[in-house]
């Protein structure tokens, strides 16, 4: 096995989730069109799982440290990509946590500079990337003007990136100040997570563990309650959303059969998914192939490629540092059996 299963969330990717929750909390209308989009029942994934990453948001507020109300602005309220860039930064370099001396100025806007390129190949690790030289002012002007993002991010790029380490010393000491708070939390939480922890423990879903061995070999895995309805791949670590294997039926039993069609067909009905699936049946693509082939963003593609993992009708494999998707076509032909079982 080339990856590691941990049993304990990761203090420090809850805390940073936790902090932008609150910062740009969702409302109930949009969290439901959400769920619609990837295509679950959004009322009962709503009451039965939203709820409790509420009321985790909210033990948490509580037992929040005081902080800068200007810093957790920088950070937390200029959207999910800069967050997920610097998600991908602290829990990618764990050591930062105890002591960011050793590290310069370069080298924090070199590794932000890889990551925020939308290289075709995937780096087996984030220190074996072919970071860009953005030594000074002009070069990140230049390399941000070549970016392909909205404006407004791309200023509040300028401003991390001329004294990153500066602002990461300033993250650091909050998620420090407040990764009490979130271990608070979990604890309150402890007795309504049973059932979800119990599942992971067992392994009952094995989806992030296969995409981990392709894209992340000799990854560690940890559940996230904050991330609940997410698997996210980075590096040297991924995170398994502790309600992931509820959302998608197996289809051992007859009901469970008919849930795992009904939401299958739900993938289906969703044009950009069916488009996508099309796509795979002419050939093989990766990322930003299908992104430029659909006209959608990369992060938009996650989502969508999320929901057709987790249905089944969609494989990876990783080939020449890149990785490909591809059409799971016995899975088709299993769901065209189920719904023939049913219907005829």
């Amino acid at each position: 096995m080339n990856y590691k299963i941990m049993y304990q969330f990761d203090p420090v990717f809850e805390t940073i989730g936790l902090l932008h929750s609150i910062a740009e909390p969702m409302e109930k209308e949009a969290v439901i069109q959400q769920f619609n989009e990837l295509g679950f029942d959004a009322e009962r994934c709503y009451k039965k799982y939203y709820k409790i990453m509420e009321r985790y948001i909210r033990l948490f507020k509580k037992h929040m440290a005081p902080c800068e109300i200007s810093h957790q602005e920088f950070f937390f309220c200029h959207g999910d990509e800069f967050c997920l860039l610097l998600t991908v930064l602290i829990t990618e370099n764990p050591q930062w946590m105890d002591s960011l001396d050793p590290v310069s100025d370069e080298e924090i806007r070199s590794m932000t500079g890889f990551l925020l390129q939308e290289n075709e190949a995937q780096a087996i690790s984030l220190r074996d990337g072919n970071w860009p030289q953005l030594d000074t002012e002009k070069e990140i002007i230049k390399f941000l003007s070549d970016l392909q993002a909205e404006e407004s991010l791309k200023w509040h790029l300028l401003e991390f990136m001329r004294c990153p380490k500066d602002w990461m010393e300033k993250l650091i000491e909050l998620l420090a100040t407040n990764i009490p708070a979130c271990e608070k939390a979990l604890v309150e939480m402890n007795k309504a997570l049973e059932p979800f922890v119990r599942s992971y423990e067992n392994n009952a879903d094995k989806q992030v563990s296969q995409i981990a061995k392709i894209c992340a070999p000799g990854a560690c895995i940890y559940p996230t309650l904050i991330g609940g309805m997410s698997q996210q791949i980075y590096y040297s670590r991924c995170y398994q959303g502790l309600f992931m294997s509820f959302l998608t039926p197996k289809g051992s039993s007859g009901d469970e059969r008919k849930e795992l069609v009904i939401t299958r067909m739900k993938a289906l009905s969703d044009r950009s998914k069916l488009d996508i699936l099309c796509e795979l049946k002419k050939s093989r693509q990766y990322n930003l192939e299908l992104a430029e082939t659909m006209k959608l963003s990369p992060s938009t593609i996650s989502h969508h490629m999320n929901v057709l993992f987790a249905c089944g009708f969609v494989g990876i494999e990783k080939k020449d540092g890149r990785v490909y998707y591809y059409l799971q076509e016995e899975v088709v032909e299993e769901y065209l059996d189920h719904v023939r079982q049913m219907l005829l």
